[in-house]
């Protein structure tokens, strides 16, 4: 069972998604994200005490700090980021497609981007709050910079890569 750091709901109440839109494709990118991002912001230990405690109900006192007020915001963010294109095409036996609706007109490819810049910027933002919070509070999270397997990843700093788009 995969144990995930918010849900379909939270996303689709904290964002301009749609409420109508498929959870088939909200789920797996919620998931991406976060292997992709937040477990290289937050280290292997820490990701892996996290989700054990998210499996088992036992989220409290600063993990609650932790998840609700960085977690969440950096995770909802990079999600964004990355559905635009689970968004915008269908993946078909025969093709790809995009969806056309009676009563929308699909972004051009230079908005497109822009939205992505967007939503990058705004996930990066608050990838470093994330880890500016983790590196000033490290003393109330003893998972977080403590030594790690070769096979695991030690926490990142949230360094902006955000390009410039002209």
């Amino acid at each position: 069972m995969r144990a995930l750091f918010i849900s379909e709901k939270y996303v689709k109440e904290n964002s301009a998604i749609d409420e109508n839109t498929d959870y088939k494709k909200i789920l797996p990118t919620i998931w991406q994200c976060q292997i992709q991002y937040l477990q290289n912001l937050l280290g292997t230990k820490l990701y892996e005490d996290l989700i054990a405690k998210v499996l088992a109900d036992t989220i409290s006192g600063d993990d609650t700090t932790l998840m609700d007020d960085y977690i969440s915001d950096a995770l909802l963010y990079w999600c964004q980021y990355e559905l635009q294109i689970p968004l915008l095409y269908e993946y078909r036996n025969k093709n790809v497609s995009t969806n056309r609706s009676d009563n929308a007109t699909p972004v051009s490819t230079k908005d497109s981007y822009r939205i992505e810049y967007r939503f990058k910027a705004k996930a990066e933002f608050f990838s470093k709050r994330l880890s500016d919070y983790l590196e000033a509070n490290s003393i109330l999270y003893p998972t977080y910079c403590t030594e790690t397997e070769c096979d695991e990843v030690t926490p990142k700093e949230g360094k902006y890569t955000t390009n410039v788009l002209i």
